[in-house]
């Protein structure tokens, strides 16, 4: 019985500290896997003719290097998009823990599987959505943070597409949406 007690999931409160180190770490984790993985690989990947699933693709030699750091990352940000959505209550925080969660199953349904087109895209959509609401939500609240996400937003959504049409692959379209993210999410950490 006592041992249940340590478990009790009601009494948990996390602090802001313990929060913050998650959507720190988080991104880092999903980027520095990509980064390593770019560098075993750089022999035959390249922005412009690839995507950034290449890197982690089925039969690819050391595709669990940026698998497994897509699933430990998005472990941290749903941690850290739930506690921000049980302090604020805002809709757009469910989007992020969504989008999130998509990062998560990019790294579980890896290129080469039947559903790995699917969360990719679920994870794009889901995290511009995010940034767009909550960036309209801190508006509303009079946060000038707000005016820079919509900016953001209008930028890196025209830029990302725009990206699509002009290269081979899209991991320059990718490597736009997660500059944009990670800009906005650090901003937004420093508001929590």
């Amino acid at each position: 019985m006592r041992g249940m007690k340590l478990l009790n999931l009601k009494s948990f409160k996390p602090c802001l500290f313990e929060m913050k180190i998650l959507g720190i770490i988080g991104p880092g984790i999903s980027v520095g896997g990509i980064l390593i993985s770019y560098l075993i690989h750089r022999d035959w990947w390249g922005i412009t003719e690839n995507a950034i699933s290449d890197l982690g693709r089925i039969g690819l030699p050391y595709n669990w290097v940026m698998n497994i750091s897509l699933i430990l990352g998005s472990v941290c940000l749903i941690i850290y998009g739930a506690w921000r959505f049980k302090k604020s209550k805002d809709i757009g925080w469910l989007l992020y823990m969504l989008g999130s969660v998509f990062l998560g199953l990019i790294g579980i349904f890896p290129e080469g599987t039947n559903l790995h087109y699917e969360v990719s895209w679920g994870f794009f959509v889901s995290m511009f959505l995010a940034i767009l609401l909550l960036s309209i939500s801190f508006l509303i609240r009079g946060n000038k943070l707000g005016i820079v996400g919509l900016m953001l937003f209008l930028l890196g959504v025209p830029l990302a597409l725009w990206s699509l049409k002009k290269f081979e692959g899209v991991a320059v379209a990718e490597t736009i949406s997660i500059v944009v993210f990670l800009i906005w999410h650090y901003l937004m950490l420093g508001d929590a």
